[in-house]
């Protein structure tokens, strides 16, 4: 499925950049050779951390977006339309959040990054990260499209019946898009 697709390369890059982050930040905090005092932790960890937190605050809602996306083939097999506009719409916040939190997590560690470069620090090792942070961002948005496109696809059917929507769920299961689709890969090549 292309949505769960991208939410899983998503959470790849989310956790790449939060795995590097994790052994960035003690080098941050380390005694200086001159005084034994840590090197500036209130300027150079702090955005670090909150960077670190907003990766692990997006990792959560990718998480939460998978899942999701097994209660909207869920409702469509058992022909629940109701519940399955309700999550095709949960899924598309979820996704929206996922990119709002990562792309916060960007600018701080932006940031961070060009402050630790200036005052001679290894900054450039987070720009690691930022494109770690910057293909996650990518793959959500395409697979929040996506959600967006089936919520569409589901007002416009009749309320009756799911079948447009279980239709495009069993294309993309099958790695299929329909003609009419003209959103492509997400994240990576097939």
């Amino acid at each position: 499925m292309l949505i769960e697709d991208g939410l899983v390369v998503a959470d790849a890059y989310l956790d790449r950049a939060r795995l590097h982050l994790g052994r960035v930040d003690p080098t941050l905090s380390t005694p200086s050779a001159a005084g034994g005092e840590a090197l500036d932790r209130f300027s150079a960890s702090r955005p670090v951390r909150r960077t670190w937190v907003a990766l692990e605050r997006a990792r959560a809602y990718a998480l939460a977006a998978q899942q999701t996306i097994g209660d909207v083939a869920d409702d469509v097999a058992r022909g629940r339309v109701g519940r399955v506009g309700e999550d095709l719409r949960l899924l598309e916040r979820q996704c929206a959040m996922v990119d709002e939190l990562s792309g916060q997590a960007a600018r701080t560690l932006a940031a961070a990054s060009r402050d630790l470069a200036a005052s001679g620090e290894q900054g450039r090792s987070l720009s690691v990260d930022l494109s770690s942070i910057g293909q996650a961002r990518s793959s959500v948005q395409a697979a929040g499209r996506l959600a967006a496109e089936l919520v569409a696809g589901q007002r416009r059917a009749p309320v009756v019946t799911a079948e447009p929507v279980a239709q495009r769920l069993r294309a993309e299961q099958q790695g299929l898009r329909s003609a009419s689709d003209p959103a492509g890969a997400i994240g990576m090549p097939r």
